[in-house]
Protein backbone atom coordinates (compact mmCIF):
# COMPACT_ATOMS: atom_id res chain seq x y z
CA UNK A 1 0.00 0.00 0.00
CA UNK A 2 2.70 2.15 0.84
CA UNK A 3 4.35 1.77 -2.15
CA UNK A 4 1.48 2.47 -4.20
CA UNK A 5 1.27 5.79 -2.64
CA UNK A 6 4.75 6.34 -3.37
CA UNK A 7 4.02 5.02 -6.99
CA UNK A 8 1.03 7.28 -7.12
CA UNK A 9 2.90 10.51 -6.04
CA UNK A 10 5.72 9.87 -8.08
CA UNK A 11 3.42 9.89 -11.32
CA UNK A 12 1.83 12.99 -10.27
CA UNK A 13 4.96 14.62 -9.87
CA UNK A 14 6.18 13.39 -13.19
CA UNK A 15 3.36 14.59 -14.77
CA UNK A 16 3.55 18.14 -12.91
CA UNK A 17 6.80 18.06 -14.31
CA UNK A 18 5.96 17.06 -18.27
CA UNK A 19 3.02 19.59 -17.83
CA UNK A 20 5.18 22.31 -16.81
CA UNK A 21 7.56 21.51 -19.30
CA UNK A 22 5.47 21.42 -21.67
CA UNK A 23 4.23 25.08 -20.89
CA UNK A 24 7.74 26.05 -21.03
CA UNK A 25 8.21 24.88 -24.63
CA UNK A 26 5.54 26.72 -25.62
CA UNK A 27 6.29 29.87 -24.38
CA UNK A 28 9.87 29.47 -25.67
CA UNK A 29 8.74 28.01 -28.88
CA UNK A 30 6.73 31.61 -29.62
CA UNK A 31 9.90 33.19 -28.63
CA UNK A 32 11.78 31.47 -31.26
CA UNK A 33 9.36 31.95 -33.67
CA UNK A 34 9.08 35.88 -32.85
CA UNK A 35 12.85 35.81 -32.64
CA UNK A 36 14.83 33.26 -34.64
CA UNK A 37 18.19 35.14 -34.46
CA UNK A 38 17.77 36.61 -30.96
CA UNK A 39 16.75 32.93 -29.49
CA UNK A 40 19.83 31.62 -31.53
CA UNK A 41 22.39 33.13 -30.10
CA UNK A 42 20.64 33.61 -26.34
CA UNK A 43 18.16 31.21 -26.21
CA UNK A 44 19.90 28.99 -23.62
CA UNK A 45 20.97 31.44 -21.89
CA UNK A 46 17.15 32.76 -21.24
CA UNK A 47 16.33 29.13 -19.56
CA UNK A 48 18.62 30.87 -16.60
CA UNK A 49 16.54 33.97 -16.38
CA UNK A 50 14.15 34.12 -13.61
CA UNK A 51 11.30 36.37 -12.22
CA UNK A 52 9.62 36.46 -9.12
CA UNK A 53 5.90 35.80 -9.33
CA UNK A 54 3.91 37.76 -6.26
CA UNK A 55 -0.11 36.68 -5.79
CA UNK A 56 -2.44 38.40 -3.34
CA UNK A 57 -5.32 36.62 -2.96
CA UNK A 58 -8.29 37.49 -1.19
CA UNK A 59 -9.87 34.83 0.98
CA UNK A 60 -12.39 36.72 2.65
CA UNK A 61 -15.75 35.94 3.24
CA UNK A 62 -17.15 36.58 0.31
CA UNK A 63 -14.20 35.89 -1.86
CA UNK A 64 -14.96 31.84 -1.40
CA UNK A 65 -17.31 32.26 -4.13
CA UNK A 66 -14.91 33.38 -6.81
CA UNK A 67 -12.87 29.89 -6.07
CA UNK A 68 -14.17 27.99 -8.68
CA UNK A 69 -12.96 30.85 -11.02
CA UNK A 70 -9.48 31.24 -9.06
CA UNK A 71 -8.25 27.88 -8.37
CA UNK A 72 -8.33 26.45 -11.94
CA UNK A 73 -5.68 29.41 -13.20
CA UNK A 74 -3.58 29.49 -10.50
CA UNK A 75 -3.12 25.72 -11.04
CA UNK A 76 -2.13 25.78 -14.56
CA UNK A 77 -0.19 28.75 -13.87
CA UNK A 78 1.98 26.86 -10.87
CA UNK A 79 2.06 24.15 -13.51
CA UNK A 80 3.99 26.49 -16.31
CA UNK A 81 6.48 28.11 -13.95
CA UNK A 82 10.24 27.55 -14.61
CA UNK A 83 12.72 26.31 -12.39
CA UNK A 84 14.57 28.95 -10.42
CA UNK A 85 11.93 31.25 -10.21
CA UNK A 86 10.48 32.46 -6.85
CA UNK A 87 6.75 32.01 -6.09
CA UNK A 88 5.36 34.01 -3.11
CA UNK A 89 1.10 33.52 -2.14
CA UNK A 90 0.17 36.28 0.08
CA UNK A 91 -3.65 35.51 1.29
CA UNK A 92 -5.00 38.24 2.70
CA UNK A 93 -8.15 39.28 4.77
CA UNK A 94 -8.38 41.33 7.79
CA UNK A 95 -4.92 40.29 7.91
CA UNK A 96 -2.10 39.04 5.54
CA UNK A 97 0.58 36.47 5.65
CA UNK A 98 2.41 33.88 3.58
CA UNK A 99 1.85 30.00 4.63
CA UNK A 100 4.13 27.14 4.83
CA UNK A 101 4.37 25.73 0.69
CA UNK A 102 2.79 28.71 -0.78
CA UNK A 103 6.24 30.33 -1.27
CA UNK A 104 9.82 29.50 -2.59
CA UNK A 105 11.90 28.81 -5.41
CA UNK A 106 10.72 26.42 -7.89
CA UNK A 107 11.25 23.14 -8.23
CA UNK A 108 9.56 19.92 -9.28
CA UNK A 109 8.56 19.40 -5.85
CA UNK A 110 7.98 22.97 -4.93
CA UNK A 111 5.92 23.34 -7.99
CA UNK A 112 3.49 20.11 -6.71
CA UNK A 113 3.31 21.62 -3.52
CA UNK A 114 1.94 25.33 -4.89
CA UNK A 115 -0.59 22.93 -7.14
CA UNK A 116 -1.63 21.62 -3.83
CA UNK A 117 -1.65 24.68 -1.89
CA UNK A 118 -3.93 26.70 -4.84
CA UNK A 119 -6.83 23.88 -3.67
CA UNK A 120 -6.40 24.82 -0.08
CA UNK A 121 -6.09 28.92 -0.47
CA UNK A 122 -9.76 29.49 0.19
CA UNK A 123 -10.23 26.70 2.81
CA UNK A 124 -11.81 28.43 6.09
CA UNK A 125 -9.32 28.46 8.90
CA UNK A 126 -9.93 26.04 11.21
CA UNK A 127 -9.48 28.03 14.33
CA UNK A 128 -12.06 30.85 15.36
CA UNK A 129 -9.61 33.46 15.67
CA UNK A 130 -8.30 33.01 12.41
CA UNK A 131 -11.49 33.09 10.82
CA UNK A 132 -11.79 36.15 12.01
CA UNK A 133 -8.30 37.26 11.05
CA UNK A 134 -8.96 36.57 7.44
CA UNK A 135 -12.62 36.14 6.76
CA UNK A 136 -14.59 38.95 8.31
CA UNK A 137 -13.04 41.78 7.26
CA UNK A 138 -11.10 42.92 4.01
CA UNK A 139 -8.43 44.94 5.00
CA UNK A 140 -6.50 46.40 1.75
CA UNK A 141 -3.96 48.18 3.76
CA UNK A 142 -2.50 45.14 5.41
CA UNK A 143 -2.28 43.68 2.23
CA UNK A 144 0.00 46.71 0.92
CA UNK A 145 1.86 46.72 4.27
CA UNK A 146 2.68 42.96 3.56
CA UNK A 147 3.29 43.20 0.11
CA UNK A 148 5.64 46.01 0.69
CA UNK A 149 7.81 43.60 2.86
CA UNK A 150 7.59 41.02 0.47
CA UNK A 151 8.80 42.88 -2.49
CA UNK A 152 11.73 44.33 -0.55
CA UNK A 153 13.69 40.93 0.57
CA UNK A 154 16.94 40.46 -0.20
CA UNK A 155 18.00 37.76 -2.42
CA UNK A 156 15.22 37.93 -4.98
CA UNK A 157 14.91 38.51 -8.30
CA UNK A 158 14.52 42.51 -9.94
CA UNK A 159 11.83 41.21 -12.46
CA UNK A 160 8.62 41.03 -10.32
CA UNK A 161 5.14 40.07 -11.55
CA UNK A 162 2.61 40.67 -8.92
CA UNK A 163 -1.25 39.86 -9.23
CA UNK A 164 -4.13 41.31 -7.16
CA UNK A 165 -6.41 38.93 -7.49
CA UNK A 166 -9.67 40.62 -5.26
CA UNK A 167 -12.88 42.51 -5.55
CA UNK A 168 -10.65 45.93 -4.22
CA UNK A 169 -13.60 46.03 -1.28
CA UNK A 170 -11.89 47.79 1.18
CA UNK A 171 -13.87 46.21 4.62
CA UNK A 172 -11.56 46.76 7.70
CA UNK A 173 -11.73 46.09 11.30
CA UNK A 174 -13.19 49.10 13.23
CA UNK A 175 -10.04 51.47 13.58
CA UNK A 176 -8.80 51.16 10.15
CA UNK A 177 -9.57 53.67 7.31
CA UNK A 178 -11.83 52.47 4.96
CA UNK A 179 -10.72 55.23 2.27
CA UNK A 180 -7.28 54.82 1.57
CA UNK A 181 -4.58 57.51 1.57
CA UNK A 182 -1.72 55.81 -0.20
CA UNK A 183 0.02 59.31 -0.72
CA UNK A 184 2.95 58.32 2.14
CA UNK A 185 3.04 53.99 0.61
CA UNK A 186 3.64 55.52 -2.57
CA UNK A 187 6.44 57.54 -2.06
CA UNK A 188 7.86 54.71 0.50
CA UNK A 189 7.64 52.19 -2.35
CA UNK A 190 9.31 54.60 -5.04
CA UNK A 191 12.08 54.76 -3.08
CA UNK A 192 12.62 50.56 -2.14
CA UNK A 193 11.36 49.59 -5.06
CA UNK A 194 13.90 51.56 -7.64
CA UNK A 195 15.68 49.82 -9.91
CA UNK A 196 13.40 46.76 -9.93
CA UNK A 197 11.37 45.83 -13.08
CA UNK A 198 7.76 45.28 -11.47
CA UNK A 199 4.29 44.27 -13.75
CA UNK A 200 1.47 44.67 -11.25
CA UNK A 201 -1.83 43.40 -12.28
CA UNK A 202 -4.99 44.11 -10.72
CA UNK A 203 -7.90 40.90 -11.23
CA UNK A 204 -10.29 42.60 -10.62
CA UNK A 205 -13.20 40.09 -9.41
CA UNK A 206 -16.61 40.90 -9.55
CA UNK A 207 -18.20 43.18 -6.50
CA UNK A 208 -20.21 41.12 -4.58
CA UNK A 209 -20.99 43.41 -1.28
CA UNK A 210 -21.71 47.13 -0.94
CA UNK A 211 -19.57 49.84 -0.79
CA UNK A 212 -16.80 51.96 -3.16
CA UNK A 213 -13.62 49.92 -4.67
CA UNK A 214 -10.25 51.26 -3.66
CA UNK A 215 -9.03 50.30 -7.41
CA UNK A 216 -7.83 53.67 -8.77
CA UNK A 217 -6.36 54.29 -5.07
CA UNK A 218 -3.98 51.33 -5.54
CA UNK A 219 -3.22 51.30 -9.21
CA UNK A 220 -2.05 55.16 -8.46
CA UNK A 221 0.34 54.18 -5.84
CA UNK A 222 1.57 51.62 -8.18
CA UNK A 223 1.54 54.58 -10.74
CA UNK A 224 5.86 54.08 -11.63
CA UNK A 225 5.03 50.42 -12.66
CA UNK A 226 2.46 51.73 -15.24
CA UNK A 227 -0.36 48.74 -13.68
CA UNK A 228 -2.80 47.02 -15.45
CA UNK A 229 -6.71 46.99 -14.36
CA UNK A 230 -8.18 43.17 -15.95
CA UNK A 231 -11.65 42.52 -15.26
CA UNK A 232 -12.81 39.12 -14.17
CA UNK A 233 -16.10 37.48 -15.22
CA UNK A 234 -15.64 34.04 -15.48
CA UNK A 235 -13.08 30.74 -15.48
CA UNK A 236 -12.39 30.91 -18.85
CA UNK A 237 -11.44 34.29 -18.99
CA UNK A 238 -9.08 34.40 -16.39
CA UNK A 239 -7.47 30.67 -17.79
CA UNK A 240 -7.21 32.55 -21.19
CA UNK A 241 -5.71 35.66 -19.68
CA UNK A 242 -3.32 33.47 -17.63
CA UNK A 243 -2.49 31.63 -21.10
CA UNK A 244 -1.54 35.11 -22.68
CA UNK A 245 0.09 36.47 -19.81
CA UNK A 246 2.58 32.96 -20.08
CA UNK A 247 3.30 33.82 -23.20
CA UNK A 248 3.80 38.03 -22.01
CA UNK A 249 5.93 36.86 -19.22
CA UNK A 250 8.07 34.51 -20.92
CA UNK A 251 8.59 37.80 -23.13
CA UNK A 252 9.23 40.43 -20.34
CA UNK A 253 11.48 37.76 -19.26
CA UNK A 254 13.56 38.21 -22.51
CA UNK A 255 13.45 42.15 -23.01
CA UNK A 256 14.88 42.32 -18.95
CA UNK A 257 17.64 39.66 -20.09
CA UNK A 258 18.61 41.61 -23.15
CA UNK A 259 19.05 44.97 -20.85
CA UNK A 260 21.05 43.60 -18.67
CA UNK A 261 23.33 42.20 -21.21
CA UNK A 262 23.33 45.57 -22.29
CA UNK A 263 24.04 47.03 -18.78
CA UNK A 264 27.90 47.45 -19.74
CA UNK A 265 27.17 49.82 -22.67
CA UNK A 266 29.10 49.39 -26.12
CA UNK A 267 30.82 52.69 -26.22
CA UNK A 268 33.09 54.02 -28.84
CA UNK A 269 35.92 56.33 -28.51
CA UNK A 270 38.32 58.37 -30.95
CA UNK A 271 41.79 58.19 -29.68
CA UNK A 272 43.23 60.60 -32.18
CA UNK A 273 43.47 62.89 -34.84
CA UNK A 274 45.46 64.68 -37.58
CA UNK A 275 45.19 66.90 -39.83
CA UNK A 276 47.60 67.84 -42.42
CA UNK A 277 48.40 71.75 -43.84
CA UNK A 278 45.60 70.64 -46.57
CA UNK A 279 42.83 69.29 -44.17
CA UNK A 280 43.43 65.68 -44.75
CA UNK A 281 42.33 64.24 -42.08
CA UNK A 282 43.44 60.92 -40.09
CA UNK A 283 41.96 59.17 -36.81
CA UNK A 284 42.11 56.03 -35.18
CA UNK A 285 39.10 54.77 -33.37
CA UNK A 286 38.13 52.10 -30.73
CA UNK A 287 35.15 50.48 -29.02
CA UNK A 288 34.03 48.19 -26.44
CA UNK A 289 31.31 45.59 -27.47
CA UNK A 290 29.02 44.04 -25.12
CA UNK A 291 26.77 40.54 -25.55
CA UNK A 292 23.82 42.14 -27.23
CA UNK A 293 26.40 44.39 -29.66
CA UNK A 294 29.25 42.86 -30.73
CA UNK A 295 29.55 45.25 -33.97
CA UNK A 296 28.83 48.51 -35.05
CA UNK A 297 29.09 50.87 -37.40
CA UNK A 298 30.61 54.02 -38.66
CA UNK A 299 27.83 56.15 -40.23
CA UNK A 300 29.18 59.36 -40.81
CA UNK A 301 31.56 62.04 -39.27
CA UNK A 302 31.32 66.02 -38.75
CA UNK A 303 32.60 68.45 -37.31
CA UNK A 304 31.33 71.54 -34.79
CA UNK A 305 33.49 74.62 -36.74
CA UNK A 306 30.51 76.40 -38.97
CA UNK A 307 33.11 78.35 -40.60
CA UNK A 308 34.54 74.43 -42.22
CA UNK A 309 32.69 71.44 -43.44
CA UNK A 310 34.02 67.91 -44.81
CA UNK A 311 34.51 66.25 -47.96
CA UNK A 312 34.35 62.54 -47.39
CA UNK A 313 37.23 60.62 -49.24
CA UNK A 314 36.18 60.27 -53.39
CA UNK A 315 35.04 56.78 -54.26
CA UNK A 316 38.86 56.34 -56.40
CA UNK A 317 40.05 56.59 -52.48
CA UNK A 318 37.12 54.09 -51.57
CA UNK A 319 38.37 51.31 -53.54
CA UNK A 320 41.60 51.38 -52.44
CA UNK A 321 40.95 51.67 -48.97
CA UNK A 322 36.99 50.14 -48.47
CA UNK A 323 37.34 51.63 -44.74
CA UNK A 324 37.64 55.10 -46.04
CA UNK A 325 33.59 54.35 -47.34
CA UNK A 326 30.87 55.12 -44.99
CA UNK A 327 28.45 53.75 -43.51
CA UNK A 328 31.87 51.40 -42.51
CA UNK A 329 31.54 48.39 -40.62
CA UNK A 330 33.79 47.61 -37.75
CA UNK A 331 35.31 44.21 -36.38
CA UNK A 332 34.41 43.77 -33.12
CA UNK A 333 37.90 42.15 -31.40
CA UNK A 334 38.32 45.43 -29.34
CA UNK A 335 41.04 46.59 -31.15
CA UNK A 336 42.10 49.97 -32.88
CA UNK A 337 41.06 50.76 -35.81
CA UNK A 338 42.79 53.76 -38.59
CA UNK A 339 41.02 55.82 -40.96
CA UNK A 340 43.44 57.71 -43.66
CA UNK A 341 42.40 60.28 -44.86
CA UNK A 342 39.31 59.48 -44.31
CA UNK A 343 37.77 63.15 -45.03
CA UNK A 344 39.34 66.73 -45.96
CA UNK A 345 38.55 69.95 -43.81
CA UNK A 346 37.64 72.57 -46.22
CA UNK A 347 37.06 76.21 -45.49
CA UNK A 348 32.93 77.57 -46.39
CA UNK A 349 34.47 80.68 -48.07
CA UNK A 350 37.27 79.07 -50.38
CA UNK A 351 37.77 80.87 -53.66
CA UNK A 352 40.58 81.20 -56.07
CA UNK A 353 41.87 84.82 -55.32
CA UNK A 354 41.43 84.54 -51.57
CA UNK A 355 44.20 81.90 -50.42
CA UNK A 356 44.30 82.13 -46.66
CA UNK A 357 44.90 79.49 -43.27
CA UNK A 358 42.30 78.73 -40.79
CA UNK A 359 42.27 76.86 -37.81
CA UNK A 360 39.30 74.17 -37.16
CA UNK A 361 37.79 74.95 -33.95
CA UNK A 362 35.36 72.58 -32.07
CA UNK A 363 35.01 68.75 -32.17
CA UNK A 364 35.48 65.88 -34.87
CA UNK A 365 32.07 63.61 -33.97
CA UNK A 366 31.92 60.25 -35.00
CA UNK A 367 28.42 59.21 -35.56
CA UNK A 368 27.63 55.49 -34.83
CA UNK A 369 25.53 52.94 -34.91
CA UNK A 370 24.84 49.11 -33.90
CA UNK A 371 24.70 46.55 -36.81
CA UNK A 372 23.78 42.98 -35.41
CA UNK A 373 21.90 40.32 -37.69
CA UNK A 374 19.10 40.64 -35.79
CA UNK A 375 19.10 44.45 -35.46
CA UNK A 376 15.20 44.27 -36.91
CA UNK A 377 14.38 41.62 -34.16
CA UNK A 378 15.99 43.87 -31.67
CA UNK A 379 13.86 46.90 -32.43
CA UNK A 380 10.31 44.88 -32.48
CA UNK A 381 11.41 43.15 -29.29
CA UNK A 382 12.60 46.39 -27.37
CA UNK A 383 9.61 48.78 -29.33
CA UNK A 384 12.45 51.22 -29.97
CA UNK A 385 14.85 52.17 -32.57
CA UNK A 386 18.25 51.08 -32.96
CA UNK A 387 20.49 52.12 -30.76
CA UNK A 388 22.68 54.80 -32.07
CA UNK A 389 25.99 56.53 -29.94
CA UNK A 390 28.41 59.38 -30.58
CA UNK A 391 32.45 59.92 -30.30
CA UNK A 392 34.04 62.74 -30.10
CA UNK A 393 37.65 64.79 -29.51
CA UNK A 394 38.66 68.05 -30.49
CA UNK A 395 40.27 69.09 -33.29
CA UNK A 396 43.74 69.65 -33.22
CA UNK A 397 44.90 73.44 -33.72
CA UNK A 398 46.60 72.85 -36.95
CA UNK A 399 46.68 75.99 -40.05
CA UNK A 400 44.40 74.52 -42.56
CA UNK A 401 45.12 76.02 -46.10
CA UNK A 402 41.57 77.17 -47.51
CA UNK A 403 41.84 76.91 -51.07
CA UNK A 404 40.65 75.26 -54.43
CA UNK A 405 44.75 73.99 -55.32
CA UNK A 406 46.60 72.13 -52.57
CA UNK A 407 49.19 73.61 -50.56
CA UNK A 408 51.84 72.00 -52.96
CA UNK A 409 50.70 72.95 -55.70
CA UNK A 410 49.71 76.39 -55.25
CA UNK A 411 53.43 76.44 -54.40
CA UNK A 412 54.69 75.43 -57.05
CA UNK A 413 52.36 77.63 -58.93
CA UNK A 414 53.87 80.75 -57.82
CA UNK A 415 57.87 79.04 -57.74
CA UNK A 416 57.12 78.47 -62.03
CA UNK A 417 55.52 82.32 -62.28
CA UNK A 418 58.25 83.97 -60.37
CA UNK A 419 60.86 81.53 -62.59
CA UNK A 420 59.18 82.47 -65.33
CA UNK A 421 59.07 86.31 -64.51
CA UNK A 422 62.82 86.16 -63.23
CA UNK A 423 63.70 84.49 -66.83
CA UNK A 424 61.74 87.16 -69.16
CA UNK A 425 63.48 90.08 -67.16
CA UNK A 426 66.58 88.31 -67.97
CA UNK A 427 66.07 87.37 -71.81
CA UNK A 428 64.83 90.96 -72.13
CA UNK A 429 67.75 92.72 -70.42
CA UNK A 430 70.31 90.32 -71.82
CA UNK A 431 68.73 90.54 -75.33
CA UNK A 432 68.86 94.18 -75.24
CA UNK A 433 72.29 94.65 -73.97
CA UNK A 434 75.32 95.49 -75.73
CA UNK A 435 76.89 91.82 -75.57
CA UNK A 436 74.17 90.69 -77.65
CA UNK A 437 73.68 92.92 -80.31
CA UNK A 438 74.36 91.73 -83.42
CA UNK A 439 77.55 93.73 -85.26
CA UNK A 440 78.49 93.91 -88.99
CA UNK A 441 77.62 94.58 -92.54
CA UNK A 442 75.84 92.62 -94.97
CA UNK A 443 76.64 93.61 -98.81
CA UNK A 444 73.70 92.73 -101.29
CA UNK A 445 75.34 91.19 -104.75
CA UNK A 446 73.59 90.19 -108.18
CA UNK A 447 76.20 88.37 -109.42
CA UNK A 448 79.62 90.03 -109.33
CA UNK A 449 77.36 93.22 -109.25
CA UNK A 450 77.47 94.38 -105.67
CA UNK A 451 73.59 96.37 -105.24
CA UNK A 452 74.41 97.68 -101.20
CA UNK A 453 76.34 97.28 -98.15
CA UNK A 454 74.24 97.96 -94.99
CA UNK A 455 75.62 98.63 -91.34
CA UNK A 456 74.11 96.18 -88.93
CA UNK A 457 74.04 96.73 -85.21
CA UNK A 458 70.80 95.63 -83.51
CA UNK A 459 69.23 92.36 -82.23
CA UNK A 460 68.50 89.78 -84.47
CA UNK A 461 64.61 90.19 -84.95
CA UNK A 462 64.94 93.05 -85.93
CA UNK A 463 67.07 92.75 -89.08
CA UNK A 464 65.25 93.15 -92.58
CA UNK A 465 67.09 92.63 -95.49
CA UNK A 466 65.18 94.11 -98.49
CA UNK A 467 65.71 92.16 -102.03
CA UNK A 468 64.60 93.96 -105.21
CA UNK A 469 66.57 91.84 -107.54
CA UNK A 470 66.75 88.40 -108.69
CA UNK A 471 69.52 86.00 -108.44
CA UNK A 472 70.58 88.13 -105.64
CA UNK A 473 73.25 86.89 -102.84
CA UNK A 474 73.30 88.33 -98.92
CA UNK A 475 77.29 88.51 -98.22
CA UNK A 476 77.53 88.74 -94.46
CA UNK A 477 80.81 90.51 -93.40
CA UNK A 478 81.26 89.00 -89.71
CA UNK A 479 81.85 91.52 -86.87
CA UNK A 480 79.88 89.54 -83.83
CA UNK A 481 76.88 87.80 -84.82
CA UNK A 482 74.51 85.70 -82.02
CA UNK A 483 70.63 83.99 -82.85
CA UNK A 484 67.90 85.44 -81.56
CA UNK A 485 67.87 84.24 -77.65
CA UNK A 486 64.25 82.66 -75.88
CA UNK A 487 61.79 85.19 -74.50
CA UNK A 488 59.04 83.24 -72.67
CA UNK A 489 55.45 84.14 -74.23
CA UNK A 490 56.61 86.60 -76.19
CA UNK A 491 58.57 84.07 -78.53
CA UNK A 492 55.68 82.34 -79.50
CA UNK A 493 53.08 85.33 -79.75
CA UNK A 494 55.25 87.61 -82.26
CA UNK A 495 56.25 86.69 -85.73
CA UNK A 496 59.58 87.42 -86.58
CA UNK A 497 60.45 89.76 -88.79
CA UNK A 498 62.52 88.33 -91.19
CA UNK A 499 61.83 89.05 -95.18
CA UNK A 500 64.18 88.05 -96.90
CA UNK A 501 65.61 84.35 -98.53
CA UNK A 502 68.77 83.84 -100.30
CA UNK A 503 68.76 81.46 -102.68
CA UNK A 504 70.31 80.75 -106.42
CA UNK A 505 68.86 79.87 -109.76
CA UNK A 506 65.23 79.39 -108.05
CA UNK A 507 62.10 81.29 -108.18
CA UNK A 508 60.66 83.28 -105.54
CA UNK A 509 58.46 85.97 -103.82
CA UNK A 510 59.31 88.29 -101.79
CA UNK A 511 56.39 90.06 -99.08
CA UNK A 512 54.06 89.04 -101.59
CA UNK A 513 55.29 90.94 -104.61
CA UNK A 514 55.82 90.02 -108.14
CA UNK A 515 57.69 86.73 -108.87
CA UNK A 516 61.12 86.78 -109.85
CA UNK A 517 62.65 84.25 -112.52
CA UNK A 518 66.14 82.68 -112.56
CA UNK A 519 65.91 79.79 -114.20
CA UNK A 520 64.14 77.36 -111.65
CA UNK A 521 61.71 75.31 -111.89
CA UNK A 522 60.52 75.75 -108.13
CA UNK A 523 58.43 78.51 -106.54
CA UNK A 524 59.29 79.42 -103.21
CA UNK A 525 56.80 81.90 -101.89
CA UNK A 526 57.81 83.91 -98.26
CA UNK A 527 56.71 82.10 -95.36
CA UNK A 528 58.18 82.35 -92.07
CA UNK A 529 59.77 79.33 -91.97
CA UNK A 530 62.90 80.25 -94.76
CA UNK A 531 65.69 80.68 -93.64
CA UNK A 532 68.19 83.38 -93.89
CA UNK A 533 71.49 82.46 -94.88
CA UNK A 534 74.60 84.69 -93.94
CA UNK A 535 77.62 84.30 -95.95
CA UNK A 536 80.89 83.99 -94.99
CA UNK A 537 83.29 86.33 -97.41
CA UNK A 538 86.03 84.95 -96.10
CA UNK A 539 85.45 81.79 -97.71
CA UNK A 540 84.28 79.50 -94.78
CA UNK A 541 81.14 77.45 -93.86
CA UNK A 542 77.90 79.13 -94.47
CA UNK A 543 75.78 79.89 -91.65
CA UNK A 544 71.74 78.97 -91.90
CA UNK A 545 69.75 81.03 -89.31
CA UNK A 546 66.50 79.22 -88.93
CA UNK A 547 63.17 81.59 -88.20
CA UNK A 548 64.11 81.80 -85.12
CA UNK A 549 67.49 82.69 -85.00
CA UNK A 550 69.28 79.59 -83.79
CA UNK A 551 72.31 78.78 -85.81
Amino acid sequence: MKLIKIYISFLLLMLGFATSTAQDNRAFDALANDFPELMKKFGEELKNEHADYVFAIDVSGTMNKYEKIVVPALKSFFRSVQDGDYVSVIKFGGEAKNEPNGFGIVNSAMRQSLVSYADRVYDKPASAEERKKFTAYTDLLNMLEYLEKDLTRTGRNNLKFVFLITDFLNDPVAGHPKKLRLDDYRSRIEKELAGKNIKLVALELPKMGSGETSTDDIMNAFSMFKPQTIPVSNEQALQSWFDQMKNDIALEKFKQFLIGKMTQEAGATINSVDVDIDGHMSMTMSWVPNDVFDAITLDSISITDRRMHLVMADEDECEDHPELKLPHLMSSDGSEEQFVNIAQIRGNDEAFLNPHFEKPNGRLKAHISFKVPYEAELIKLMGKDNQTIEASIELPQENVFCHPMAFKWYCIMWILIIIYILSVIYCIKRNCSDKYKLRGEYTLTQGTKKICTEEINGRVSNLTIDVEKAECNVVFKQKKYIAKLFVPILHWSVEPKYEVTVTNSQEYSLNGGDDYTSGGSSTIKYSTTIPLQIRDPRGGKDINLDIDGNV
